[in-house]
């Protein structure tokens, strides 16, 4: 896999995040979050009483942006995947592998090669939308500013700001 780093910042919410471009064809995006967050090492398919609360007010919402798939084989479980409202649901957790890049954090990220996302280098002239960098960058800081609830201290460095 290659991958180009677009854009790599501070979110409103204080945490950072990356847009990279994938083999040439799709943008994904990734938000880090600190050795002190709740959520430092759980994987985004994993089952975790931290999210409990915030599970219920997202089964109780609307289905937003997750994927379809995410929220069928889960939504009875407080999983990243179920409970962040982000394009096509988490399908990224990892730190310390050098990837999206460097860093001591733990990385949550989805990706933008779903049905209905169109490719970069698509030979076939399909005409769905290539998610822009902007798009990312969005899609990022809405990450952020939900992962940032778990943790006192970025929720209110954000609503200082």
């Amino acid at each position: 896999m290659s991958f180009e780093i677009e854009r790599d910042w501070i979110t409103a919410a204080g945490l950072r995040a990356v847009c990279l471009i994938v083999n040439g064809s799709h943008r994904c995006g990734y938000v880090e979050v600190p050795k002190e967050h709740p959520l430092f090492g759980v994987e985004y398919g994993q089952e975790t009483e931290i999210l409990r609360d915030l599970h219920t007010k997202a089964m109780e919402g609307p289905i937003g942006k997750r994927g379809i798939l995410a929220l069928f084989c889960g939504a009875n479980k407080p999983k990243p995947e179920v409970v962040f409202d982000v394009h096509g649901s988490l399908t990224f957790s990892g730190g310390g592998r050098g990837y999206p890049v460097e860093s001591d954090g733990w990385w949550f990220g989805f990706d933008c090669s779903h049905a209905g996302d169109g490719q970069m280098n698509d030979r076939f002239g399909g005409t769905d939308p290539v998610r822009d960098t902007e798009y990312i960058v969005s899609e990022c800081e809405s990450l952020a500013q939900q992962l940032s609830v778990l943790m006192p201290t970025l929720a209110q460095k954000a609503s200082d700001r």
